[in-house]
């Protein structure tokens, strides 16, 4: 759904709403006009080309960048008075947030501190966290002699200990291994259930995928925001029928001449399609040796949307 055609949302139903926010650094438009709405309760996923404002625009959300024009509400709270609900964040930037001379132990301590949190209850989720992200044994390791996946599943982890309502997480799953990733994204799912929030930024498409929602950027414009499976019909994709014809040529013509936009890629015609209907008209039409329908992905969408 273009940003430009939602209604106005009410702000106790949204994590963040956002309206006409701006921001330049010297003479580089970072966000032009941009509004964004993230409701309670899902995994947001803020998706563009690098340098569409993602990471500016997250910052924004933590209250580390000043507009220029617009406004933000974050959990009811407009900027001016994000100090009121920072016990009820997490932030995980793309910089290093660590402390590498201490020990994990000592970060997450350090971490709960900020939040007041201490005595029996910081050792409780200290111990809670490190479960969360499958490192139990490490508390006495030197943080900066950690491989680069375990260094962010403990960054999760400092992020997670004050049990936030709204994390804000910038490309969270980079340098580790797959059986993790799967871990962290269980894990943020099971967050959504419980009413929490859950913004991410990445390049993977296949994460982006698993997203509730997706904000599309590109130049700091909100381009669109949606589900996935409605940015893909928002950016004009349509499933492809591919079928391998014993005789590519006349069977191409006679789909050109009932007016279909065909593409030939050797012995294979390929057509995109709407309806299951005509899908089968066409394969009656053309009665082909094999065929395949080819469903759009969301990195389809974002060449279409990106240029």
């Amino acid at each position: 759904m273009s940003a430009e055609l939602m209604q106005e949302p009410t702000k106790d139903k949204f994590a963040v709403v956002g309206r006409n926010i701006s921001k330049s650094f010297d003479k580089l438009h970072v966000l032009q006009d941009l509004s964004v709405h993230i409701p309670r309760g899902v995994t947001y996923c803020l998706l563009g080309p690098n340098g569409s404002g993602k990471t500016t625009l997250m910052r924004m959300i933590m209250g580390l960048v000043k507009l220029d024009s617009g406004e933000i509400y974050v959990l009811d709270e407009p900027l001016d008075r994000i100090s009121l609900v920072y016990p009820r964040l997490g932030y995980m930037p793309q910089q290093r947030p660590l402390y590498p001379d201490l020990t994990v132990q000592e970060n997450l301590e350090f971490y709960a501190g900020l939040y007041g949190i201490r005595g029996q209850e910081r050792a409780r989720k200290i111990a809670e966290v490190l479960q969360i992200v499958d490192l139990s044994q490490t508390q006495n390791r030197v943080t900066g002699m950690l491989s680069g996946g375990m260094y962010q599943r403990i960054s999760l982890a400092c992020t997670l200990i004050n049990n936030p309502d709204l994390l804000l997480l910038d490309e969270p799953t980079v340098g580790i291994d797959p059986v993790t990733k799967q871990s962290f994204w269980g894990y943020f799912r099971e967050l959504a259930k419980n009413g929490k929030t859950v913004i991410i930024t990445t390049h993977i498409m296949e994460e982006a995928e698993r997203c509730d929602m997706v904000g599309f950027m590109r130049n700091g414009i909100m381009l669109a925001e949606s589900s996935p499976d409605e940015l893909k019909k928002f950016a004009g994709l349509k499933k492809r029928l591919q079928m391998k014809v014993e005789d590519p040529e006349h069977e191409m013509a006679k789909l050109v001449a009932e007016g279909l936009e065909v593409s030939r890629v050797g012995d294979q015609l390929v057509i995109e399609v709407t309806e299951a209907g005509k899908m089968r008209d066409i394969l009656d039409t053309v009665m082909p040796v094999d065929f395949n329908v080819i469903e759009p992905t969301l990195e389809d969408a974002f060449l279409k949307l990106a240029i």
